[in-house]
């Protein structure tokens, strides 16, 4: 009989506790730390919270918290981040390796995190996965989100997928990739729908214990500075605890530079340079890469407003139009080693350039690289093939959205 009541007892006690630790996480979810509540208290609270009306909480209930800063000033833990520029400034490179450290280690202290992404603009098998290969990063921990995903109607989709991926290993990065695609109102100028829209994300980065990012496209001239091509609703910059801003180089064009324009959190105006490589992965070839440079002494808001380096006359300029030229000479289709070597010949530069000035047309749809392989399926040659314009940059539509249209300053006519 005394063992049945200890069992009985026993039983009553584990489910007490886990009644308590069940209103515990509930009232946390909901913006309550319950740390220290009694399971009376815990109830007290919870039928105040259901009420969904408003109530008071003593300071003492609050804990006080550090920043967690993973790199500061650009990477802050339990915190939603803005990432902005123009179209062709590396965002996706960025994004990619940010995500490739996420997985394997190299941003929350030797811990391997996992990484929910929200992608509709670069495809997965053609940019993002090669780029995340390239920064070599572990596919095991990067799951993609598939459907028609909007915000805000879906934050709560993207709570209970990282808690039921946290049960094995915690996630470490959201990343929606443009927010302006996955917004539930079209307006993404309007004050109130932006801060709808992405408000939420804060919170949601806080009670995940995760970096959010977003991403969003700068289609401005830049002339009034990097805050002023964020904007169309102040709510771009005002709710994001970091803005990071990136801009090419005036002088390299294949250096880029990441500053922190706006934040509440840190300071401002540090910026870090990268260049950007290509690399060879499996299955892919010439996927672009960032390397750091360290600090940089660049501002964006300049680089934003000056005029681009390389005019119509460049040689930069010059190479991309004879890349084309020479493909469609030799029949639409050459190795790229012959191609390379022929334009940089012709216009005084190296063929590593050239190679990466291919890859800024291949990101156009303008080329394409096309992969002979034996018979053994090994590949043993590659070929770069002349492709048509997209109609994404022909398109009548797509010269009203200037992130979509090929650079002036390339001397290329679409």
């Amino acid at each position: 009989m005394a063992d049945t009541y200890g069992a009985l007892l026993k039983q009553e006690v584990e489910q007490h506790q886990r009644e308590w630790e069940a209103a515990r996480v509930y009232l946390l979810q909901n913006g309550v730390d319950a740390t220290r509540f009694s399971m009376e208290e815990c109830q007290a609270w919870m039928r105040k919270v259901r009420k969904g009306g408003l109530f008071l909480r003593r300071l003492d209930s609050y804990q006080t918290r550090e920043v967690k800063w993973l790199r500061k000033p650009f990477f802050q833990g339990s915190a939603f981040h803005l990432l902005a520029g123009k179209k062709g400034q590396g965002k996706g490179t960025f994004l990619a390796g940010l995500a490739a450290r996420v997985t394997t280690g190299r941003m929350y202290r030797d811990e391997a995190r996992q990484v929910l992404l929200v992608t509709s603009e670069d495809s997965i098998e053609l940019d993002f996965r090669p780029r995340f290969l390239a920064a070599e990063g572990e596919p095991l921990f990067l799951h993609v989100v598939n459907g028609n995903f909007r915000l805000p109607r879906d934050i709560e989709f993207l709570k209970q997928a990282a808690r039921d991926l946290g049960e094995d290993v915690p996630v470490g990065l959201i990343a929606v990739d443009p927010l302006g695609n996955h917004l539930a109102d079209k307006d993404t100028d309007g004050e109130g729908a932006v801060r709808a829209a992405i408000g939420p994300l804060n919170a949601l980065a806080d009670e995940l214990d995760c970096m959010v990012f977003g991403v969003r496209h700068l289609t401005k001239s830049g002339d009034g500075g990097a805050l002023s091509s964020v904007l169309g609703s102040t709510a771009w910059v005002d709710v994001p605890r970091c803005v990071i801003v990136m801009a090419r180089d005036d002088e390299d064009e294949m250096v880029f530079h990441a500053q922190v324009v706006a934040g509440n959190r840190g300071p401002r105006s540090s910026a870090r340079a990268f260049r950007m490589n290509l690399v060879d992965v499996d299955g892919a070839r010439e996927i672009t890469f960032f390397d750091g440079l360290g600090d940089s002494d660049k501002d964006v808001d300049e680089l934003l407003a000056a005029p681009a380096k390389a005019k119509r006359d460049s040689r930069s300029a010059k190479a991309r139009g004879l890349i084309l030229e020479v493909l469609e000479e030799a029949g639409g289709v050459m190795g790229s080693d012959e191609l390379d070597a022929r334009v940089a010949v012709a216009c005084g530069i190296e063929a590593r350039t050239v190679r990466n000035l291919r890859a800024e047309l291949k990101g156009y749809g303008l080329v394409k690289p096309l992969p002979e392989k034996d018979e053994h399926g090994t590949v043993v040659r590659w070929s770069v093939k002349r492709a048509e314009v997209p109609a994404s940059v022909l398109s009548t539509e797509s010269r009203a959205r200037p992130e979509h249209q090929l650079p002036e300053d390339w001397g290329i006519a679409a």
